[in-house]
Parts: C-alpha cells; structure tokens; sequence
C-alpha cells in the first residue's frame, strides 16, 4: 500500500513539475512566435517572416519589442561549404536582413549581435527548421517545448 502511495506522490510531482516547466518556457516566447536569444541584453528574437527576411526584435524586461538603440547584427547561414553572409538594416523598430534567406530545409545559423560598440559580440547557432513544433505548435527553430 505505501509503494502504491509514493508512486502516485511521485507522478503528481513529476506532473507538476512539467506543466510548471512549460508554463516558465511559453513565457520566454517571441512576442512574434520567434527564437529569443537570452545570451545578449536586452533579449532579442529572431524570427523568419513569410517572404524569409531574418528581422531582430529587440525585448523588454516584460518581452515586449523596444526600438533598437545601436545594436549590430549580422547572419552567416546557408550551405556550410559556401556559406552566405547576411546584412541587417533598420526597418521600423526592427531589424531585417537586407536580402532574404535562402530557401534551404534545416539550414545552419550562426547569428551574431554586438549589443554597443564597445560590447562583445554575442553568437547564437542552430538550425532553421520550420517544421512545425507538435507540442508548443512553433517553428521548430523556436520551439519552447523542450521535447
């Protein structure tokens, strides 16, 4: 009887414990549905838009999008055996890539954002795999499920 009662003390827990997890993982979300990048201050998210500009939002302490101040970012992606080096420019309270991304599946990203000029710069790498997420239904880039 007692092992019947600490296995279900131990589901409970574990339960908690997971729904507690992604409760804290769907608020570090995009407000775009996007990567944020939490290594460089302020956070920023990378998202991929519809016509596949990479554009940098800026976040707040509250994950809300902020103008960026004098922030660089530059993208090397593509084929690793010629990859392709992407520029950004302002666009509204945004930064976007001047060129749109190539049209590869699961193509290795190294992004790198110079907070200030004085600051170090900051690389985030991963694949941009846009295969929808089943848990958190996010471009598996962005995914926050943890699965």
């Amino acid at each position: 009887m007692k092992i019947k009662q600490y296995i279900t003390a131990l589901l409970v827990s574990l339960s908690l414990l997971s729904a507690a997890s992604l409760a804290q993982a769907a608020e570090s979300a995009g407000p775009n549905g996007g990567r944020v990048v939490e290594q460089v201050e302020p956070h920023a998210e990378f998202f991929l838009t519809p016509e596949r500009y990479a554009q940098i939002t800026f976040l707040n302490a509250e994950g809300e999008a902020i103008a960026p101040e004098q922030q660089t970012v530059s993208l090397i992606g593509g084929d690793r055996s010629a990859p392709v080096k992407y520029s950004f420019e302002r666009v509204g309270d945004v930064l976007r890539s001047v060129e749109p991304l190539a049209d590869q599946p699961r193509m290795p990203i190294v992004l790198s954002i110079k907070p200030s000029p004085e600051a170090k710069t900051v690389r985030e790498k991963f694949y941009l795999n846009q295969h929808v997420c089943g848990g958190c239904q996010l471009e598996e880039y962005a995914c926050i499920c943890g699965h």
